[in-house]
């Protein structure tokens, strides 16, 4: 029966995911270099600072993930009808809207990042160098949008690779050069305006081909769904290192950061299935076929990367830790946490698979504003139970087991 639903002969899914997971396991271990070398290097509390602020890229990844997704979708309408011309007056009308965007953007966010500096603690100069961040997140999806749509998934995943490689490398220079934190957030700078820049190399197809104008009337507006959809899943992933940050102190905030980066391993892993499922999804059934099968075989694929990775963490938490951390003893007190963490993200990696279904069929519409209270709750929720790693911890397992609950509702509908 196994074999049957996954077919791995001939199966654009299963082609797409292996082709991203490959990918994207190279560019998650660069992440997790990054991510660790870090830690080793700047120890608990300067690695909290990095934490917080690398959390609160994630939160300006929303917007990123969201337009992505959208660009994604229209791309492999217009691919599955062969309109190049519609795809290139989409990147250029996207492009410019996203440029001016982020130049007012990023003035008007000025003030909050002063005020969150004092509320975080951490110095206003590195939260202004993470505020640039605001042009990564209003250009950038547009070029892999396209490339993901085009389901030229091995240049997305080398694109995605080359960016996480940059910005290990340099990080370490610089850190290693004393530049601390500071060095860190410069190389995530580089790295991403060098793997920017070669992204429209691999759109060249679609740049030389004659612009054909097409109406999109309000793009974003009648795609609003999936921009909160996807805003919830990207604020449920990234809230509890930030407050962490606020409620702990920066030994524990530290320990806290680095399990955490852990137990995401399974959703990041598993996100190659829905970067794979949701262009082939929804070219599908632009087309009128049927799409369930596909779904069936994401949500499996997802489980036994969830529960291989659950093990682990269940019978050699410490060990796994130790191993990570390149054999440092700084992160071990806060091993009782990871598996709990871990079921968080492994519920949260199958409800993002579910979500993007949904979006890919236009099957979520204004049941999508729902999705926002599951954030507010993990929210009110930390600061309310701080009182230990554990209590936080259960906290965001019990708002990520409540997502899961209403993911698996709307499927019904």
């Amino acid at each position: 029966m196994l074999n049957k639903i996954l077919n791995l002969k001939s199966d654009a899914l299963i082609k797409g995911s292996f082709i991203l997971f490959i990918m994207l396991l190279f560019y998650n271990i660069f992440n997790y270099v990054f991510q660790i070398s870090m830690a080793r290097m700047l120890g608990p509390a300067d690695y909290s600072i990095l934490a917080a602020l690398m959390s609160l890229i994630y939160l300006f990844a929303i917007p990123n993930e969201a337009i992505q997704t959208v660009i994604s979708k229209y791309t492999s309408k217009f691919t599955a009808f062969n309109q190049k011309g519609k795809i290139k007056f989409l990147l250029i009308r996207s492009m410019k809207k996203g440029i001016l965007f982020s130049s007012i953007l990023f003035l008007i966010s000025l003030p909050i990042f002063y005020f969150l500096s004092i509320f975080l603690k951490i110095s206003f100069m590195l939260m202004l160098l993470t505020s640039l961040f605001v042009f990564y997140v209003f250009t950038f999806p547009i070029t892999r949008g396209i490339i993901q749509g085009q389901k030229k998934f091995m240049a997305l995943g080398s694109n995605l690779t080359l960016e996480s490689i940059i910005k290990a490398i340099f990080a370490i220079i610089f850190v290693s050069l004393g530049l601390k934190v500071y060095g860190a957030m410069f190389a995530v700078i580089v790295g991403w305006l060098i793997s920017f820049i070669l992204s429209f190399f691999i759109i060249k197809d679609i740049i030389k081909s004659k612009r054909e104008n097409e109406n999109f009337g309000r793009v974003y507006q009648a795609n609003l769904p999936v921009i909160i959809a996807i805003t919830s899943i990207v604020l449920m992933y990234s809230l509890d290192i930030i407050l962490a940050r606020r409620f702990f102190l920066p030994q524990n905030a530290g320990e806290f950061a680095f399990i955490s980066l852990i137990g995401k391993v399974i959703f990041f892993v598993s996100a190659a299935i829905g970067k794979a499922l949701f262009p082939i999804s929804s070219e599908d059934f632009a087309k009128g076929k049927k799409t369930s099968s596909l779904f069936k075989k994401s949500l499996i694929l997802t489980c036994l990367i969830a529960t291989v990775a659950l093990l682990i963490y269940l019978f050699f938490p410490k060990e796994i830790i130790y191993l990570i951390s390149l054999g440092s003893n700084q992160y071990l007190a806060a091993s009782s946490i990871l598996f709990i963490t871990g079921l968080s993200y492994s519920f949260l990696s199958i409800t993002n698979i579910i979500i993007l279904y949904k979006l890919s069929i236009d099957q979520v519409s204004n049941k999508a504003y729902y999705l926002l209270t599951f954030p507010a709750f993990q929210v009110l929720l930390f600061f309310l139970f701080h009182s230990s790693l554990s209590q936080f911890a259960i906290s965001l397992l019990i708002s990520n087991s409540l997502m899961l609950l209403y993911s698996l509702y709307l499927i019904e509908k």
